[in-house]
């Protein structure tokens, strides 16, 4: 899969410290749509409110979230749910960050997946993965509103390096 041609990855650049969650799900939107914004950081915004609600945007309860914390691993994959029909679950690679590498790989075969990564105590950041390269995979990275290859070696050894953020935590 790859970044949709008439989308400016700079577009969904999110407007805010902790909005990087629903930049992500907008991408992987636009990825699997034809969806385009027409007043990103709003809609940005706007998705933002949605994912940390008691109630999902796709009609479903989830578990409501402080929105000053982010966008919780739940309501992403909530939202990724409904855009690819697919059965998505929140894998925790923290300890095994290899073995993560191998579980985002396969399912990049079949939807853009959403990856959280941060610090060595906590998740703090949520980027988009693309598509396999070779060594490799291509995030959106809603922090920068850039394309980026992380390559295979920097996720299996805590050194993923976007945004800041060096530990592989979840995928989704």
């Amino acid at each position: 899969m790859r970044w949709p041609a008439d989308l400016a990855p700079a577009a969904l650049r999110q407007p805010d410290p902790r909005s990087c969650g629903a930049a992500s799900v907008l991408g992987a939107r636009a990825l699997l749509t034809e969806w385009r914004p027409e007043h990103a950081a709003a809609d940005i915004t706007e998705e933002h409110r949605l994912l940390t609600s008691s109630r999902s945007p796709r009609d479903r309860f989830q578990l409501p979230w402080p929105r000053a914390l982010g966008t919780p691993p739940w309501a992403v994959a909530n939202a990724l749910r409904a855009l690819s029909g697919d059965h998505v679950a929140t894998v925790f690679v923290r300890p095994r960050p290899a073995i993560g590498y191998d579980v985002l790989r396969e399912q990049l075969r079949e939807r853009p997946v959403a990856v959280y990564v941060g610090s060595r105590c906590l998740p703090r950041h949520v980027v988009l993965a693309v598509r396999p390269l070779p060594g490799g995979v291509e995030v959106f990275d809603p922090a920068s509103g850039r394309l980026v290859e992380v390559a295979a070696d920097r996720w299996t050894g805590h050194r993923v390096d976007v945004a800041g953020w060096d530990y592989f935590w979840f995928v989704v």
